[in-house]
């Protein structure tokens, strides 16, 4: 169940997010930049829970630093090749939206770990 809560909440604010990147990229925001948002939050969020649900359940090394730090590197790296494939901004532009992309990524991560338990020493890795 803290799963689901979790992964929802990530989930909405991945997807508001993910408009306010939008919202710095575009001028004016429209009903297809909204559905785009949902289209490239859902699979990120899917992606970034899952991966960090193994994490927290099997591992032995689970902190708030570590979640913040992993889920830093991957906005950042989901920003700078979804930006790069769309290929919209300049350099500057690309590093300044890609480092935000980071933030957020360690945002949600952080909000992530505290909706799903919180617990250090929390998967089936630690009961060994």
């Amino acid at each position: 169940m803290r799963f689901i809560i979790a992964y929802l909440t990530v989930f909405i604010l991945g997807i508001f997010s993910v408009l306010g990147i939008e919202a710095l990229l575009f001028d004016e925001l429209t009903t297809a930049h909204v559905f785009s948002a949902i289209l490239f939050a859902a699979p990120l969020v899917l992606v970034g829970s899952t991966v960090a649900e193994i994490f927290y359940g099997f591992s032995q090394k689970v902190s708030l630093g570590r979640f913040l730090l992993f889920g830093f590197i991957y906005g950042l790296a989901a920003t700078v090749i979804i930006l790069g494939i769309m290929q919209l901004t300049g350099t500057l532009m690309l590093v300044f939206i890609s480092l935000l992309g980071g933030v957020i990524g360690g945002i949600l991560s952080l909000i992530f770990f505290v909706f799903r338990g919180g617990k250090t020493l929390s998967g089936r890795a630690s009961e060994k």
